[in-house]
């Protein structure tokens, strides 16, 4: 069974070069480690094999989108009795309806970018 614990390393799913290149720096800045996944479908599989404190989740990605990944990971989780993992929305998106959208596929919190180093921590460090 996976534990919830705080193991300062974060899942962050992201096609963007340049928000990769951003929010890593600020992991890193913060003394975190992340893997990259470039897609839902790589997120799902990383999910799978590694123990994460959280994961950072974009919405509009090419092969599987961060709505279909966040259920995907949500169903793995319940089917073997894992602790439920923290996914946060990292979003372009911030319309109105978005945020019921999220939390119903199972997203936890959702930030908009353009985000500051500090929110983006704060977020992770956020006791759900």
């Amino acid at each position: 069974m996976k534990a919830k614990q705080k193991s300062k390393h974060v899942l962050l799913v992201e096609d963007n070069l340049l928000n990769q290149k951003f929010a890593m720096a600020v992991l890193k800045m913060k003394g975190y480690t992340c893997d990259l996944a470039e897609n839902g479908k790589i997120a799902v599989d990383f999910f799978l094999k590694n123990e994460y404190e959280a994961v950072l989740m974009d919405i509009q990605m090419p092969i599987m989108n961060g709505i279909e990944a966040t259920i995907e990971i949500r169903r793995i989780e319940k089917e073997n009795g894992w602790q439920r993992i923290k996914i946060i929305a990292v979003t372009a998106f911030a319309m109105p309806g978005d945020e019921e959208k999220f939390k119903e596929a199972g997203i936890d919190l959702y930030i908009s970018k353009p985000y500051t180093s500090n929110q983006l921590i704060s977020f992770i460090e956020l006791d759900l």
